[in-house]
């Protein structure tokens, strides 16, 4: 299984359970992007994981 990338570019936040991390941990290939906690199954760059605008 390929593992989590822990740095990202932007840091991004989960419309659904309003956690808040690095685009990197939300996606393994960089196309696809998913909420990392667990029991949340938000999916979606623009969708449901939003950037922090700073």
């Amino acid at each position: 299984m390929p593992q989590l990338r822990t740095k990202g570019r932007e840091m991004l936040r989960c419309r659904r359970c309003g956690s808040v991390f690095p685009e990197g941990k939300a996606t393994r290939d960089g196309w696809r992007y998913e909420c990392p906690e667990d029991g949340c199954d938000a999916t979606g760059l623009g969708e449901a994981l939003i950037p922090i605008d700073d």
